[in-house]
Formats: C-alpha cells, structure tokens, sequence
C-alpha cells in the first residue's frame, strides 16, 4: 500500500484527465516505491505497531512520490550507451540509493513500541 495518494501523483506529473491505464501504472508505480520504502526500513517484515505521526507521514508521502515518479519515467541507472560514438555514462550505482538518507530518520523508529527513536517521532 502507498503512502501517497493518486490523485496527487497523478497531479504534480501534470495528468490533467488521466485514463485509467495510467491511473492503474500511477499505482502500480506508488506500490513499487512503497515496496523500496518498507524494504529499506524494515517494515516488510515488521511494519510499524503505532500510527505514524504528520511528520513521518508526510516524509513518506514526499518519497514515495519522488521514487515512483522515477519509476513512471523508468528512469534508468547503472552504465548507459550513449552509441558508438560516444562513451557510456555512469548513473547512480542504486536508484533507491539517493532517499535512504532522506529516509534515515525513521530507520530507527520502533515498531513495537510505536516510540521514535533517535529519529521523527
């Protein structure tokens, strides 16, 4: 389940009447980022206990967007072909990589206790 809605990602991706396929990759591409999201922090396995707070929320929510959006784009990473002509150019090494410290602070959150750690909460 996502942390963000789609409307809103549909939103700022500029779809003013989107069609159902793209409300359907529009979601598909939420879930895979909250998939990440969860991954990283370790709630796939043990989700958190409490709700979250606006904070932590909102934090997911702006992640959540930014990756999917990257996922819309399928934006690559890892060594590009720029042709024969021209040498293939390096990305980033993890396209997750760049919000893991965006998401650091709520690593440590507690999922039992609901208590926040050394991070937002």
């Amino acid at each position: 389940m996502s942390y963000a809605a789609v409307a809103e990602f549909t939103r700022r991706l500029g779809l003013q009447t989107p069609t159902t396929a793209q409300l359907t990759q529009a979601q598909e591409a939420l879930d895979a980022a909250a998939l990440e999201i969860d991954s990283w922090l370790g709630w796939d396995v043990n989700p958190p206990a409490g709700p979250l707070t606006t904070q932590q929320a909102a934090l997911l929510s702006g992640v959540n967007i930014k990756r999917a959006s990257e996922h819309w784009r399928l934006t690559p990473f890892g060594a590009l072909g720029q042709g024969p002509a021209l040498p293939a150019v390096l990305t980033a090494r993890d396209g997750f990589y760049r919000y893991t410290r965006e998401l650091a602070p709520l690593k440590h959150y507690d999922t039992t206790t609901g208590a926040g750690g050394w991070g937002i909460g």
